[in-house]
């Protein structure tokens, strides 16, 4: 994928879109608390700590669109830009079926059909953002590895408390996204 560089810093933030990751940062690490101290019954109806879980990480993965999307302009490359894209598709196709297995009590049954490839656009597009702000030097590079690490920790570790992982690295980015909100621009 061929990458067209622009000068970074020329790209405004606002102070909403970090305030809107640290949110999701937030709610992400409480439902990650919450994750590892319960157990799963395997039921597939959902109780009430599974409500209040799906609750909060729905929203999350919500809040952290603007962030996605920022850090795809920070890039200032075509493969940030399509990898921010990428990876809000995929969070909020999977937000609004976790809102769905919520409000519905279970899983419907077209769920899997549409949670597989939410997670392959979600994984994808985190890689591509990830080389993208690792070339740039938009984010430092373990942060820039990081963002592999949301996608990591909230799906494959989440029944471990893998989203204080996914969290933490939100937090960060929030961080980092109201540094570049501070930034004059040119």
């Amino acid at each position: 994928m061929t990458t067209t560089s622009t000068n970074p810093v020329s790209v405004s933030v606002q102070p909403a879109v970090a305030g809107a990751a640290a949110a999701g940062a937030a709610l992400s690490a409480v439902g990650g608390a919450i994750q590892a101290v319960r157990s799963d019954d395997g039921n597939p109806l959902v109780g009430t700590s599974e409500h209040v879980l799906l609750a909060l990480i729905a929203v999350a993965l919500v809040l952290w669109i603007p962030g996605y999307l920022a850090l795809g302009r920070l890039t200032g490359t075509r493969t940030g830009r399509i990898g921010a894209w990428l990876a809000v598709i995929g969070s909020g196709l999977l937000a609004a079926g976790m809102t769905s297995t919520n409000l519905h009590d279970q899983d419907y049954s077209w769920f899997p059909v549409v949670a597989a490839p939410a997670n392959l656009l979600w994984l994808a597009g985190s890689i591509l953002l990830a080389v993208a702000t690792w070339r740039t030097g938009v984010l430092p590079r373990p942060a820039a590895a990081a963002l592999v690490l949301v996608w990591l920790s909230s799906i494959i570790l989440s029944q471990l408390g893998g989203n204080l992982i996914a969290g933490a690295v939100w937090a960060f980015l929030a961080w980092t996204l109201l540094a570049a909100s501070r930034r004059p621009t040119p």
